[in-house]
């Protein structure tokens, strides 16, 4: 099975792409805001991808929702706003929102994880969770507690 991932230069993206060998989408090669026809060409159908970069994960979605499996990277923003980022809050909670309603009847399996800053943290925790979904194709989402 390829992996592919966005937004994987450090951090958890960069954890999660040495754990499973994902071939990257970042910059300087890709502007995964504005190269998004150049990225989706190049995914093999039937991979994983797993939007990490947060920038255009929704036109991702919407443009891989029936070629591959997708773990998105959400937050508790989307249900908890955050008054100091509030389109930050309205596009994750857009997005969870989207993932929920695509992954009830897509054709691959999609995994939405609404991270909480403590969680994104926790980059054992988010590599397990994303293998328990591999094995678990039908869970179709997976919260974090608030842990700081």
């Amino acid at each position: 099975m390829k992996f592919y991932i966005t937004g994987s230069t450090r951090g958890l993206g960069e954890y999660i792409s040495n754990e499973f060998n994902c071939e990257c989408f970042d910059r300087p090669d890709y502007d995964i805001a504005t190269d998004v026809d150049n990225i989706v060409e190049r995914i093999e159908p039937s991979s994983v991808v797993i939007l990490n970069a947060h920038a255009n994960q929704l036109e991702y979605v919407e443009r891989l929702k029936n070629r591959c499996s997708l773990v998105v990277m959400g937050s508790i923003a989307a249900i908890n706003f955050d008054p100091e980022m509030p389109e930050y809050s309205k596009e994750k909670w857009k997005l969870e929102k989207t993932v929920q309603h695509f992954s009830e009847h897509s054709k691959y399996p999609m995994l939405y994880l609404q991270l909480t800053s403590s969680s994104y943290r926790n980059y054992n925790v988010i590599v397990n969770s994303i293998k328990f979904w591999l094995d678990n194709p039908d869970v179709t989402f997976i919260g974090y507690n608030i842990n700081e």
